[in-house]
């Protein structure tokens, strides 16, 4: 029987084996940036959400009959004589509902004697504009 080359290195120049390149980072690769934008982007979603749903305790409705309580009139029963809308004020934001108040309607739907609130939507303090 003859010989086999079984074990014997392969033909070369008798050095070393080349080393293997290094692996690219993570955050190097495409796919890598990809997925580290989408977690900033998660976190920075998730952070919005939070901050905007904090502190909203007091409803609609609950800041309307407040006003009510601190005018000096009862509002007509239109539904146009009683308007709030929900605002933020400071640094930083600070919740309130902005009510506005009108004891009646002229001729044209306009409100006539009107009076307007500021009412804290975390707290329920009432301050007069």
């Amino acid at each position: 029987m003859g010989s086999t080359d079984a074990g014997t290195p392969a033909a070369g120049n008798g050095g070393p084996p080349p080393e293997p390149k290094p692996r690219r980072g993570l955050r190097d690769s495409t796919l890598g940036r990809i997925a580290l934008l989408a977690v900033v982007l998660g976190a920075a979603l998730l952070a919005a959400r939070t901050c905007a749903s904090a502190g909203r305790d007091i409803s609609y409705e609950e800041a309307t009959e407040i006003a009510i309580a601190h005018a000096s009139f009862v509002p007509c029963a239109d539904d146009r004589c009683q308007v709030a809308r929900f605002v933020q004020r400071g640094i930083p934001p600070r919740p309130y509902w902005l009510v506005g108040l009108a004891k009646k309607l002229d001729a044209q739907g306009q409100p006539t004697q009107t009076e307007s609130f500021l009412v804290d939507a975390a707290t329920g303090e009432v301050s007069r504009l």
